[in-house]
């Protein structure tokens, strides 16, 4: 676990919604390869500080944010948004655009959220034929796999030294 966090390179998450409006997040970039990009943003809280670990994978329909304390790199709870168009190789960028359905697993199991927006965004058009089988492909890989996919997830965050062994 780093103390030295603020030396460390930056990168910018850019979150691009489906009306094209996008949200950016200064994080700190933890690594960067070809298949993946793990960031790390910290959330300060009234109960203190939370660092969620972004995992961006150009060739999976999700992400995945792990939610630990810092201090004890206790996980807190993961979420997996469903995504399409994954740009990791725009330098000092991350890129993805939001699909809208959201998976939480915490302590009291998976809930799927944002469902109802998603029902709003194919009545209305805002979602096309594609990206409807895109989420539901998404939605069955995440529903079997949550699980293994998180252990995945907190096996390469000890190894780049962000959990204890």
């Amino acid at each position: 676990m780093n103390d030295g966090r603020a030396s460390r390179p930056r990168i910018v998450e850019v979150k691009r919604r489906l009306d094209g409006s996008e949200q950016r997040f200064d994080c700190e970039l933890v690594q960067r390869t070809p298949s993946l990009v793990v960031v790390c943003f910290e959330m300060q809280r009234p109960a203190g500080r939370l660092d969620s670990y972004g995992f961006f994978w150009p060739r999976r329909p999700y992400n995945c944010y792990h939610i630990v304390r810092p201090e004890s790199g206790e996980a807190v709870h993961s979420r997996f948004d469903v995504l399409r168009d994954v740009d990791v190789r725009t330098p000092g960028e991350v890129g993805y655009t939001d699909l809208l359905l959201d998976l939480r697993v915490g302590s009291d199991g998976p809930r799927w959220e944002d469902e109802d927006e998603l029902a709003a965004a194919v009545a209305d058009g805002r979602v096309t034929a594609s990206e409807l089988a895109r989420i539901e492909r998404a939605r069955g890989v995440l529903e079997r796999g949550h699980g293994r996919i998180i252990a995945e997830v907190r096996r390469t965050l000890r190894v780049l030294g962000r959990l204890p062994a």
